[in-house]
């Protein structure tokens, strides 16, 4: 069966690529297939990428169709293939569609290093580099819309949603191939996986049951299943599966509530939310899920 991986940016999606590729996927991306169609016209790809741009800014966007025809004819013909790209899920339906998620500020500092060691698209500061990123997030929802009436930040899109920001490339791979597994035994449809360590209690979080949250812009907040999730946090378990109940209004604890919840359960958050959580601006859509 084929994967096709895509994610907000920020998320990793092409290291976890490159340890797929270590266990036997050939990687597909939008940039191998745009390098390819350059190739057979006989131009660079910075050639081929100019006249792309001008025939969209006339309205012409017959390479993108290009590059989606390619992309389904792929995923019909051949087997075995992680396709690394933002709408892959899209042409490939019968593929395993996942989707990383990881937190805006984590995202943003990995961009912005990675932007500062390889010294092409940089930025001044983290905290400019996180505003760069909301607005691509933005526009990206918008054309996607427009160009093809989707919602890319729509999380039912996907058979797996897995969170990124306090595991490695090498753990969501692993964690992916084990799921992959399981949807490929018809186990599950649809599954979401967090850190642990990256969902934040709440005063009047439920003891028992499974583990529901909800997410307020990017934080994620606990509402039953507290037993269940310190378990997982002192056998230092690196996913989780969780339920979204996007009507659960969550009320924030104190800081040293939660460094006091830190020391019970062996953990380090990577920040402590405060009430600006709530004007963060986020465009994942998790009601559904």
């Amino acid at each position: 069966m084929n994967i096709t991986i895509t994610g907000n940016l920020g998320s990793g999606k092409s290291s976890i690529g490159k340890v797929l590729k270590e266990q036997g996927y050939e990687i597909v991306s939008t940039g191998n297939i745009f390098r390819q169609l350059a190739m057979e016209k006989g131009l660079s790809v910075e050639e081929f990428n100019k006249q792309v741009n001008e025939a969209a800014a006339r309205g012409d966007r017959s390479v993108d169709k290009l590059i989606d025809d390619t992309t389904t004819k792929i995923g019909k013909e051949r087997d075995h293939i992680m396709f690394d790209s933002r709408l892959a899920w899209n042409f490939v339906p019968d593929s395993f569609k996942v989707f990383v998620i990881t937190d805006i500020d984590e995202a943003s500092r990995r961009v912005f290093h990675d932007s500062v060691r390889a010294n092409s698209e940089s930025y001044e500061t983290q905290e400019a580099c996180k505003k760069a990123l909301i607005h691509r997030q933005e526009m990206e929802t918008v054309r996607y819309q427009e160009i093809y009436h989707i919602d890319y930040y729509d999380m039912s899109n996907y058979n797996l949603v897995i969170e990124s920001t306090n595991a490695s490339p090498a753990e969501i791979a692993e964690e992916i191939l084990k799921l992959l597994d399981g949807f490929s035994k018809n186990e599950f449809d649809k599954i979401m996986e967090l850190n642990p360590s990256s969902i934040y209690p709440t005063a009047d979080a439920e003891e028992e049951g499974e583990i529901v949250v909800n997410e307020v812009n990017g934080t994620w907040f606990l509402k039953s299943g507290k037993k269940a999730l310190t378990l997982a946090m002192k056998q230092g378990r690196k996913f989780v599966p969780v339920k979204v109940d996007a009507s659960f209004k969550p009320q924030l604890m104190t800081k040293e509530a939660y460094q006091e919840f830190e020391r019970d359960n062996q953990i380090s958050y990577k920040k402590y939310p405060d009430e600006s959580v709530f004007a963060e601006k986020n465009f994942m859509n998790f009601s559904r899920m």
